[in-house]
């Protein structure tokens, strides 16, 4: 397995996530499905297609996790037993040298629905507003 010289043996997935053409894809997907975040519902359900959506979200993320472990020549269940050892080191000697904390928050965020709503929410009141703004410019 290739893991990066000096500095945290978990940097290549977290430079996998947020670096190179993988964050403009997160972008576009957010952008493209914001429009939907927009509907009110009285009543405080909320519409399906958003958890449809939330699927998706997280199913692009397991995706680049999969390319990611590929290039560093790792399967599935080797890096979550690296993980796991981490995280028994971590709490063992009361030390996360390697940040694996920090890290599973990363890797697990697109699992967090409630997450997953703040960004669409916030996705959907910028382009609303810019499209507001748009409208109030005099031709």
């Amino acid at each position: 397995a290739k893991l990066a010289p000096g500095g945290s043996a978990l940097e290549p997935v977290l430079r996998g996530l947020h670096e190179g053409p993988f964050q403009g894809e997160v972008q576009d997907f957010v952008a493209q499905r914001a429009p939907a975040f927009l509907a009110v519902c009285p009543d405080g359900s909320q519409p399906l297609a958003w958890t449809q959506y939330h699927h998706e979200f997280r199913e692009m993320f397991e995706g680049q996790v999969g390319h990611i472990l590929d290039s560093l020549e790792l399967t599935k269940e080797q890096f979550i037993e690296f993980c796991v050892w981490l995280r028994a080191h971590a709490e063992i000697w009361d030390e996360d040298t390697e940040g694996i904390y920090p890290f599973l928050q990363v890797i697990t965020a697109s699992e967090d629905y409630e997450e997953f709503l703040r960004v669409m929410f916030a996705e959907a009141q910028q382009q609303q507003g810019q499209q507001q703004a748009e409208a109030s410019i005099p031709q």
